[in-house]
Order: structure tokens, then sequence, then C-alpha cells
């Protein structure tokens, strides 16, 4: 049997969809193939395969689900435009392959709500091993944002003046994107990884974006989550480990010195997510 990851592939915008694709490629085999996120229709169906099917579902709801001799494990799945499931054939594909591992409740209760056995998973991305790489340590403080959640200036200034440190600014826009999927797959992971590190090494990574916090918890930098909607629900999965700090409170100056994490609630989430992926691909569905 195909062993399957996915990343996003048509617009090729945002690298927190290749770090989806990292962290399914880690429970697979050296011989476990990439496919097109927005193309799962497309599959081969000669061969039977298993995919992880982790991530953000999606630009084109006519290029899913896929082939039938296609074993998805759907876990850490958010949906962002609930019209997906409108479809009936879309939610008999899900109903035949539940229960569905949900990133955020508000994907959770779209789920039960159209009748389709779900569970809140959180997000596989905590799972993620830097192993024995190599890591330089660096006196740099980081913001990590991008166009879907910029940070203004005013909290840009307050964060520099509290750290006493001029802000790092890194983006999650991949460096390159030409090649077919497997060639533009390869080097955006290699990319994120070197990122990974760079986090890792930093005084402070401050972040809007959630594929930042999230693998940062996972390979234990020392990361901050700022947000200017703190209560959106698809930070539920940030707020399990670590509390979300609104551009309000960091306006009035209200940074503490230390994030305190929830260790403990992490680790759970990280053994709970590793025993179901690792069981699933052992057995070749979703268990």
């Amino acid at each position: 049997m195909r062993q399957l990851y996915q990343v996003e592939g048509r617009l090729r915008n945002n690298i927190g969809d290749v770090l989806q694709g990292i962290v399914a490629k880690a429970f697979l085999s050296d011989q476990a193939e990439v496919v097109d996120r927005e193309g799962l229709n497309k599959i081969d169906h000669v061969r039977d395969g298993l995919l992880i099917a982790n991530g953000w579902y999606m630009h084109d709801f006519e290029s899913f689900p896929p082939p039938a001799n296609v074993n998805p494990i759907y876990i850490s799945v958010h949906i962002a435009d609930s019209a997906m499931l409108r479809s009936p054939e879309i939610r008999e594909h899900f109903k035949r392959n539940s229960p569905i591992g949900c990133r955020d409740k508000k994907t959770l209760k779209l789920f039960l709500g159209w009748g389709i056995p779900a569970y809140f998973s959180g997000c596989l991305t905590t799972t993620i091993s830097l192993g024995q790489s190599p890591i330089t340590q660096s006196n740099e403080v980081l913001l990590v944002d991008g166009v879907d959640h910029p940070v203004p200036d005013e909290i840009c200034q307050k964060l520099e003046a509290h750290y006493n440190e001029p802000l790092v600014r890194v983006t999650h826009d991949p460096p390159r994107t030409e090649g077919d999927l497997e060639e533009y797959s390869e080097k955006a992971q290699q990319h994120m990884i070197e990122l990974l590190k760079r986090y890792k090494g930093a005084r402070k990574v401050i972040t809007t974006k959630i594929h930042c916090g999230l693998p940062c918890l996972g390979i234990g930098a020392n990361v901050m989550m700022i947000h200017s909607n703190p209560s959106d629900p698809r930070l539920n999965t940030v707020r399990e480990f670590i509390p979300v700090l609104s551009f309000e409170q960091i306006k009035l100056g209200n940074m503490p010195d230390e994030v305190q994490v929830n260790s403990d609630a992490l680790k759970i989430r990280q053994s709970f997510l590793i025993d179901i992926v690792e069981a699933s691909v052992e057995v070749g569905y979703n268990i």
C-alpha cells in the first residue's frame, strides 16, 4: 500500500501548509509520496493508498474527495468554509472515514451538526521534532506574522520597547515556488526546517500565526502568541497550552516576562496524536 501525505500545491503562498506535510511525513516510510491537497481526486487510483489527511480544507471543493481506494486518516482537520459539507458526496465520504479528528472546536461542531462522527484532536504540528539538529543560539526577537494577521506599527513599537531589542520580521511565504509539486515541496520543507531551527535558537518568537506558535511549542522554542482577536475559535488549539495576548494588552504594557506553558497538557496532546497516527499507519486505515 502506498503511503501519502499532502501539501497545498496550487497557491503555494503559506509555508504552514508545507509544515502540515512535514509532520505527517514523519509517521511514514522513506518511500512516502507527496500529493496536492487541492487535487486529491486526481490521486492515481490504480494502487491502494493510505493518506495522512491533516490540514486546512480547502480552496476548491471540486477536487475532493480522494479515490475510494485511498484510506484517509483525517486528523487535525480545519474546515475553512462550511459550504464544503453541503455536498452529499463529501458528507458521505467523511462518514465512511470517520471519526474525523478536528483541529478546532468550530470544525468539530460543524461535523457533529451534520451527523458525522468527530472529535477534537488538536493539531499534529505540535508533534514536530528537530531531532539532533544543531541549533545556533541568538539574541533575536522574531516577529512572525503575515498579510492575514499583520501586526500594527504601534504594537511593534511597544514590543521593541518591552524587549529593548528591534524586532526581526519573518514571513511564512515560501521563498521559492517554482517546479512541480515534488520539487516545490522538497525545497519548502528544507526552508521550514531552517526556520524552525532559527525559532528554537531565538531569544523570543512573537507570532500571530498558529503554524508558527504550535510547532514552536513542539520544539520547545520561547514563543508568545498575540492576536487582534484572541477569542477566534481557531486559536483554541493554542490556548490549550499558552495564553493568547490581545493587541490591547500589549498597548497597555500588560505583557508577561515569560509565557507559562502548560507542559503537562502539551505532553498529553502530543501522545494522543502520536498514538492515533502511529496505530492507524500500522493497520492501514483510520482507527
